[in-house]
């Protein structure tokens, strides 16, 4: 069964024993972290049952996931390990991803190992919350390395296939997208939650991953997500412009004297 998977990938013993150990601790992350996100609603049932309000029963094979997700995370937290240092290895395993790409030009190993070395987005701040050691500037320093996670993936992008300007217009989008609601909070008071706009950075990802991977197959299916991704990162950037604008009018209106301007 190995050999025919082997084989099918054309990979030497090496670059596929490398592979198997990668994908499955990258495996292991994901499904740790879809555990914990499927046992972070514990405050509203709480709530709910407060309130007798309805609550439904999770199926058992959600409940075992959950309770290996968390026990996953408690292992790394065990492990004594800060979420800064989690962050940073992140930042290192794309990177990492970036120059196999520029090496190999196989869009399918990259798409596949950006999904699992970007896991650690979630992660570290799983571990951070489990430590008790959220801290202002482990938001930040998250938020920092996230934008040079983008500008290595989009430069690779970029290199290997020649695509300048389509990468720079989802690079900008990007960019612009972020900083949108960074220069509102400068301004007024604003909750970094509950900005339900069109393309956020996991949507970003999920669509950027897809298309690499399926690029093998489908050769027409990256260059679409690419275009697809470049002219919705800006219409999402000017969505949170509008919404700005509304924002910072209300908030200009409530402040002594703006009624006489």
């Amino acid at each position: 069964m190995l050999e025919t998977i082997q084989q099918f990938f054309q990979m030497d013993d090496a670059t596929f024993t490398f592979a198997g150990w990668y994908y499955g601790i990258g495996l292991a992350v994901s499904l740790a972290s879809i555990a914990v996100y499927w046992g972070r609603p514990a405050r509203e049932r709480s709530t709910a049952r407060k309130t007798g309000g309805p609550r439904g029963e999770r199926p058992a094979v959600v409940k075992a996931a959950v309770g290996y997700g968390r026990g996953f995370v408690a292992l790394v937290s065990d492990t004594g390990i800060s979420p800064n240092q989690i962050t940073t290895i992140g930042l290192l395993l794309v990177v990492f991803n970036c120059a196999l790409f520029v090496w190999s030009g196989n869009s399918l190993w990259f798409g596949s190992g950006l999904i699992a070395a970007l896991l650690f987005d979630t992660l570290d701040g799983l571990v951070a919350r489990h430590q008790g050691t959220s801290s202002l500037f482990g938001g930040y320093l998250d938020a920092m390395i996230d934008r040079y996670e983008e500008v290595a993936i989009y430069l690779a992008i970029a290199y290997v296939l020649d695509e300048w300007l389509v990468s720079f217009l989802i690079f900008s989008g990007s960019m612009l997208t972020s900083y949108a609601k960074a220069r509102v909070a400068i301004e007024i008071p604003v909750a970094n939650k509950g900005w339900g706009d069109l393309l956020e950075k996991p949507t970003r990802l999920f669509i950027l991953c897809t298309g690499l991977i399926g690029a093998p197959v489908l050769p027409w299916f990256l260059p679409m997500a690419l275009w697809m991704l470049a002219v919705m990162t800006h219409f999402t950037a000017l969505q949170r412009f509008v919404r700005a604008y509304f924002m910072l009018r209300d908030a200009g209106a409530s402040l002594p004297g703006a009624a006489k301007q």
